[in-house]
């Protein structure tokens, strides 16, 4: 089942996935029609080599993880400085694998730890606020939205978490944390996507803030199951096969000598290289959840295209309507959203033919006021 709609809007209005199509010599098999916004550029500030962004509640700062060298920096539209802390180390303040960011509503920021299994809230000036340890049965758990008094995630059981599990679900548990006492209030685990589809495998799972959850499956579906259970798969119109660029292809494999620099590493073969430049991108990106926004809309950042411009779909979260699709400028690395102020992290180059030069890394901001998502 694919549910869509299509919108009326004084947003320009495109053969979103056709023109798409026509530009870079792909064809869309579902040749279908769907509304691109693209909302207004407003600012671009340029950070380090960062892995994560929050944008935390005065829709004014956005804070970045540097993956190297285990650091947040906080920043503002102009390109000030409002904090830059944090040190590779395992006592307060510092960080061993920061997997995710999350803003507070308080504007706090918060820095989830994986290999410390460690939750972190700190000022945006880098006065830390408070820290606990987050269950370490939960694999790389991430945010599933803002934090107040509680923090709630979501990750992948453990192997071992798993087994004990009966009935076994999808693998994904959800919990809610205390930040005053560090205590688990609450826990609940992904049911079981019992439906058809061409996928035999669930990439991410979360819950829908109206109840049930939402797991995203291969080729653009989404399974929506809703409290009671019934679930409907819904594929995104904008989705189609498309092979990695090339770019797109030495970005991996320079991920994966990261990779294989690592104590007890995995060596690159050139045959996963080939397998991967051979094989259709996923439709979202990895390690990105979904995002709901303060009306309800399920926000999923996607491979599509992912060069000179990046794409987010847009559903409704109750019963997955497809909105439409927010074309924004350049590789998206990441992205966050409150009010109307829509964050991307981004990697740019200087033009097509220079793939040996070090990318820029830059913060775009856009206004959402007047996009006409509804």
């Amino acid at each position: 089942m694919t549910a869509w709609k299509r919108l009326d809007s004084t947003s320009q209005v495109t053969w979103g996935l056709l023109a798409f199509a026509v530009a870079t010599g792909c064809s869309d098999p579902q040749a279908s029609t769907y509304h691109v916004f693209e909302p207004v550029l407003v600012a671009t500030t340029r950070v380090e080599f960062s892995g994560n962004i929050a944008l935390l509640a005065d829709e004014r700062t956005a804070c970045v993880s540097e993956f190297y060298e285990k650091r947040i920096r906080c920043v503002d539209p102009d390109g000030s400085i409002v904090g830059v802390f944090g040190r590779e180390g395992e006592g307060p303040g510092e960080f061993t694998g920061v997997s995710s960011l999350v803003g507070g509503m308080d504007g706090t920021v918060g820095v989830v730890d994986y290999r410390a299994d460690r939750f972190s809230v700190f000022e945006p000036t880098g006065a830390l606020v408070t820290a606990f340890q987050i269950p370490g049965a939960v694999l790389i758990p991430k945010p599933t939205g803002r934090f107040g008094g509680t923090v709630s995630m979501v990750g992948t059981l453990s192997s071992a978490a798993r087994e004990t599990r009966q009935p076994a679900g999808s693998g994904y548990i959800a919990f809610e944390i205390d930040l005053a006492s560090g205590e688990v209030l609450n826990e609940e685990e992904s049911p079981p996507a019992n439906v058809e589809t061409e996928c035999e495998q669930v990439y991410e799972g979360f819950p829908n803030p109206i109840g049930g959850w939402v797991l995203i499956a291969c080729r653009g579906l989404l399974i929506f199951v809703s409290a009671d259970g019934e679930a409907t798969v819904v594929r995104s119109p904008a989705y189609f096969d498309e092979l990695p660029s090339e770019r797109e292809v030495a970005r991996w494999a320079e991920e994966l000598g990261v990779l294989a620099r690592r104590p007890r590493g995995p060596a690159v073969r050139p045959e996963r290289l080939e397998a991967y430049r051979n094989s259709p991108k996923f439709y979202h990106m990895a390690g990105q959840t979904g995002l709901f926004d303060a009306t309800g809309r399920l926000w999923i950042a996607t491979q599509r295209d992912h060069n000179e411009f990046s794409y987010l779909d847009v559903f409704s979260a109750r019963g997955g309507a497809f909105i439409g699709s927010v074309k924004v400028r350049d590789h998206m690395k990441g992205f966050d959203l409150v009010g109307s102020t829509l964050v991307v992290l981004v990697e740019r180059v200087a033009g097509p033919d220079d793939s040996g030069v070090v990318p820029d890394n830059a913060i775009n901001w856009y206004e959402l006021g007047e996009l006409g998502l509804h």
